[in-house]
């Protein structure tokens, strides 16, 4: 019988360290988070301006949002990689016989040891995922937020419809590329010496002979309970954030 979520969770807080064991690995993405963010949101807003001034100003396409989106997510794995590998290999190694005496240990050794080419370990899949997921991620959420407030301009967007449109493009994104995920993480956890999956499709194969189709989504409902409230967050705090910078006297007029 497969462990459930909250087994997991309960085995976490009796076996490795308490409440603190659920932040192991934390640090690589805290440090990598901002650029990420700041990289997918900038492209993507850039590449839909120089849509804009091609177009005539016209309303976007959704091909043109999937692009934006396409080349924001594409992007992000210049950063997103290696702070994932880095926090996958520092969660999964074990307390008794650590490997690594923390995420800065961990990066230094790595790049130490493998070069570029370990520390973007994955890069492949993470490029599939990101590209194809992000192009999911902004082009639904401005399809959304165009059925929730037909003809309104971003600025009179209320809060809470930016929260829904956000919470379902974040559902939408993983819907679309979780198994890709499953099998960016398997190829980031296993050997750096001697590899089990030799790339991206033999990955693929050796996941569906060994788990069939179940094994591409492992941890699905937890990753999707917390793709609601984070992605729902994510653009509600962007869009305050666009208004306050781009009119600051408005920076109040949010509801």
């Amino acid at each position: 019988m497969k462990p459930s979520p909250f087994a997991v969770l309960m085995n976490i807080l009796k076996n490795e360290g308490g409440p603190l064991a659920l932040w192991k690995g934390s640090l690589p993405p805290l440090i990598g988070v901002g650029a990420t963010v700041s990289i997918q949101f900038g492209v993507n807003e850039n590449v839909k301006k120089a849509i804009s001034k091609l177009n005539g100003g016209q309303k976007f396409a959704f091909k043109e949002l999937f692009l934006s989106g396409w080349l924001a997510g594409f992007s992000n794995c210049i950063v997103s990689t290696p702070a994932e590998h880095f926090r996958i290999r520092m969660q999964t190694q074990s307390k008794e016989n650590p490997i690594y005496k923390g995420s800065i240990d961990c990066m230094k050794k790595i790049y130490r040891s493998y070069g570029l080419k370990g520390v973007y370990k994955g890069v492949v899949p993470t490029i599939f995922r990101d590209s194809i997921g992000y192009g999911v991620y902004f082009s639904m959420y401005s399809t959304i937020m165009d059925w929730l407030a037909p003809g309104q301009t971003r600025r009179e967007y209320s809060i809470p419809k930016i929260g829904v449109a956000g919470s379902v493009a974040g559902i939408l994104f993983w819907l679309s590329i979780f198994p890709v995920d499953v099998v960016k993480t398997r190829i980031q956890t296993d050997s750096l010496d001697k590899p089990l999956y030799k790339g991206i499709v033999d990955c693929f194969k050796k996941t569906y002979h060994s788990n069939g189709l179940p094994g591409f989504f492992k941890g699905f409902l937890p990753c999707m309970l917390r793709a609601i409230p984070v992605n729902g967050v994510v653009f509600m705090l962007y869009e305050v954030l666009y208004r306050h910078l781009t009119a600051p006297s408005k920076f109040l007029q949010i509801a």
